[in-house]
């Protein structure tokens, strides 16, 4: 069986298929602000490539932002009704925490505008700060504190060198017991701007 995972809560698409939790298949690249247009069909691409039927697939694993706010809804939406309409599991994990490196402490950063950030700090599998909104300035004396932590994500904004992040790997990584959700429905995408 397979496992269809899906991202789009940056510049980047993220759309992957694994099986059995490893991945098989995935098409990546930057697509900011063209997502809605690109998502279908590349899933479509992607499942015909590995000549994957709808009865094939029994989990999608959705990255649910924080993030783009167009973005965040795209793949929250097609992961949502592709697994209401093949009765498949679900499993929703924190867009951030896709950015983790699995083998040191990681800054996870989207870049929030108006001078904030999304912030979520992971170590391997354990979150060692929840995902928030961070003022830019809070969040540079945090990197300034943490020099031995790996810094991740949209990072031009904060005048470092920003890198390609593939988050389709921690998408098929992200297939848990504690990832997964009741049903689709209770899916909804994470925002973290009405905090701000």
């Amino acid at each position: 069986m397979f496992e269809v995972l899906l991202d789009s809560s940056s510049k980047y698409l993220s759309v992957g298929l694994a099986k059995d939790g490893k991945v098989v298949d995935k098409i990546f690249y930057e697509a900011w602000q063209r997502q809605s247009e690109m998502m279908t069909s590349e899933l479509q691409t992607i499942l015909q490539r590995n000549r994957v039927k709808n009865e094939d697939i029994d989990a999608v694993v959705i990255g649910i932002g924080p993030g783009s706010y167009t973005g965040v809804r795209i793949a929250v939406t097609i992961g949502k009704t592709l697994a209401y309409a093949l009765k498949t599991k679900v499993y929703a994990v924190s867009s951030l925490s896709l950015l983790r490196d699995e083998k040191q402490p990681t800054i996870c950063v989207f870049n929030a505008r108006s001078g904030r950030s999304y912030v979520g700090v992971y170590d391997k599998e354990k979150c060692l700060l929840n995902d928030c909104v961070m003022s830019n300035e809070d969040l540079q004396k945090y990197i300034n504190e943490h020099k031995n932590y790996l810094i991740n994500g949209e990072l031009s904004h904060l005048d470092l060198v920003s890198n390609v992040y593939d988050t389709i790997e921690n998408l098929a990584r992200a297939i848990k017991e504690e990832n997964l959700a009741e049903n689709p429905f209770v899916v909804n995408p994470v925002y973290l701007k009405e905090l701000l």
